[in-house]
């Protein structure tokens, strides 16, 4: 059990008055001497006696103003924070209970921990310079007041010029759009995801150092902060990172520099940490820290930062943009593959030719799996996405080449399934045939994001992998494998119908991968813009049949279920539709039933019958009955 101060002196201001008598009327024989906030400051030593510590209760400023007094007369201190104060007993572990902040606060093995001075001035927690929109609110701001505060913080963000001096006698010039100095990383939403190792007695100063190349980048920064486990200590992208016995730290403008949300300072501001300078009563988590703390030392992690001449002119030139613009290692990287995706090499040829093969045999067979295994051998997509890159750069080269790839893949893959439909001219068509023809809307869908998806896993190489998975889910073989089936058979309606389905997968890929290069910051700027417009438009042309296609199919669902076992009178006879289907082939509607009878059907009742059911059509109707005869 931990032990407590035989005497102690208790400053109270007008907001902590109320917790004189619980103070002095403590159960641990501690003789408490309450004494008000402003007689202590004038005459502390008279004040103190004979006692060593003194707890005190008070805003963060006089908590630091008692603190000053405390490293300035040797004595202990112990914190009780106030209701409004979350900040406080956040760093410093302290209980937000009254009694175990009383209980902590009168514990005599207060240990040793540093103080960070910023121009002469305490820092308890944190210090912020610049704009760090979200991390540098408030601590006790609500969420509408904090949704609203960091909104304003972001409009017109932009990156100033810093120069930091560390105690190395090195320089380092950056541009950022603010910093943040810490005490201690216990708590800090900013710190989070990284460098665990600091204490509130590793003698050292941190700041974080926030460069963002677009907001979004920056939102991806805070949420990455919140989720990211403890034990991953990579310093997020966009963001520096110094940990030093002192900072120095000039901009090209004067900046104010807000210490604990409350006192103020300007640029240049002088950062640094006094060890063990102060003796005060922390929560059991940060004290076992503390006790293992070993000896650290300095971190200098800059690599994201913007440096040199010519890269800090670009950064700080304008407002951050909304979406960010790739770098330039990351860019180079990117386009060389996708130059090599565009070449027509004997590779992408023989996969075509297999791919197309292997899909037309198992359409006939009527084989998903030998579908799916087709697609995954299919290399349609690696041009396609590398058409886009040409388009949104308006790389006249790389679009030729893109474009004479797509085409060639088209042309191999119709000829190649028109041949294997010459080996099996009398096969019926099969389910997985059908399941290419009438596209709707949401295949569409389906292709825009499949194209996102494929313009995303293709920008970085750690997921390049799931490109596969995108084959898969936009399928773009299959379709053409069922049209060529259709040239084969001359049923253009057949080869219409697949091949508008595979027009539909590549409009969309091309559109939305287009897009999504922009989002990812690939180009400041759509430049093809006017082969973006040509692919928009058949986007819309294409839009009109797969819309009029969804029509026809939901009110085919509709009727189909309408006439489930639906009792017809046919010359005092009753027939009932026990199943339904609407198909349409070529220029007719073909509806299948299953109808149950109880007495013999006659060519005279099924006329009737099939009279009855044309008057639900405008067209002609040709009719399958399936007659099921039940007792």
């Amino acid at each position: 059990m931990a032990s407590h101060v035989d005497a102690a002196v208790f400053i109270y201001t007008e907001d902590s008055q109320g917790l004189v008598d619980q103070v002095r009327d403590n159960p641990y024989d501690c003789l408490v001497t309450p004494v008000e906030f402003e007689a202590f400051i004038r005459d502390p030593k008279a004040t103190l006696g004979d006692a060593r510590h003194v707890v005190v209760a008070a805003t963060v400023a006089e908590v630091k103003t008692v603190g000053a007094l405390a490293r300035e007369h040797g004595f202990s201190l112990g914190i009780i924070p106030l209701p409004a104060q979350k900040e406080m007993p956040r760093s410093y572990n302290i209980p937000t209970n009254t009694a175990d902040a009383i209980d902590l606060a009168l514990r005599d093995d207060a240990p040793a921990i540093d103080i960070i001075l910023c121009n002469g001035q305490i820092m308890m927690y944190k210090a912020t310079l610049g704009r760090l929109p979200l991390l540098d609110r408030p601590v006790d701001m609500n969420r509408w007041n904090m949704f609203w505060h960091g909104l304003k913080r972001f409009v017109g963000l932009r990156l100033l010029t810093f120069n930091i001096s560390l105690p190395n006698r090195q320089k380092i010039s950056t541009a950022a759009c603010g910093c943040m100095i810490l005490q201690q990383h216990k708590g800090n939403q900013a710190t989070r995801s990284f460098d665990q190792d600091s204490s509130l007695a590793d003698g050292m100063v941190s700041m974080v150092v926030s460069a963002p190349s677009s907001i979004v980048e920056y939102i991806r920064f805070l949420i990455q902060s919140t989720s990211l486990s403890r034990q991953q200590r990579s310093v997020p992208s966009t963001i520096g990172y110094i940990r030093c016995r002192s900072i120095d730290i000039e901009s090209d403008t004067e900046l104010e520099v807000t210490i604990d949300d409350g006192a103020t300072t300007t640029t240049p501001v002088h950062c640094e940490s006094i060890q063990g300078a102060l003796r005060v009563n922390i929560g059991d988590e940060l004290r076992a820290e503390i006790s293992k703390a070993q000896t650290i030392k300095e971190k200098i992690s800059i690599q994201n930062l913007p440096k040199g001449k010519e890269e800090l002119k670009k950064a700080t030139k304008k407002a951050i943009p909304f979406f960010a613009y790739a770098s330039e290692d990351r860019f180079r990287d990117l386009f060389t593959a996708l130059r090599n995706d565009a070449k027509l090499d004997v590779t992408y040829v023989v996969l075509i030719v297999l791919s197309t093969m292997l899909a037309t045999v198992g359409l006939y067979q009527d084989s998903s799996a030998v579908v799916i295994g087709a697609m995954l051998l299919a290399p349609l997509m690696t041009p396609i996405v590398s058409l886009s890159m040409g388009l949104l750069r308006a790389d006249d080269k790389l679009v030729i080449h893109s474009m004479i790839k797509v085409a060639v893949g088209i042309v191999l893959a119709l000829v190649s399934a028109i041949l294997i439909t010459q080996w099996f001219p009398h096969k019926l068509i099969t389910d997985q045939m059908q399941a290419r023809l009438n596209p709707t809307l949401l295949d569409l869908a389906v292709a825009i994001i499949a194209g996102i998806a494929g313009a995303y896993t293709k920008s970085y190489k750690e997921i390049l992998q799931s490109l596969a998975g995108v084959a898969i889910a936009v399928a773009l073989v299959p379709p053409l494998a069922v049209a060529g089936i259709g040239a084969g058979r001359l049923d253009w309606d057949f080869f219409s119908q697949a091949f508008l389905l595979f027009s539909t997968n590549l409009v969309g890929i091309i559109l939305a991968a287009t897009l999504t290069f922009r989002v990812l910051g690939y180009s400041s700027a759509v430049y093809g813009r006017h082969g973006i417009r040509i692919v928009t438009l058949a986007l819309v042309l294409i839009a009109i049949p797969l819309y009029l296609s969804y029509e026809r199919i939901v009110e085919k669902v509709v009727l189909e279920k309408s006439w489930q076992h639906e009792r017809f009178l046919v010359n005092n006879k009753y027939l009932i539709v026990r199943q339904a289907r609407l198909n349409h082939y070529k220029d007719k509607d073909v509806m299948t039933m299953e109808i149950l009878a109880r007495e013999p059907l006659t060519r005279d009742d099924l006329d009737d019958f099939g009279e009855k059911i044309q008057t639900n059509f405008e067209r002609k109707l040709v009719i399958r009955a399936d007659v099921i005869y039940i007792p």
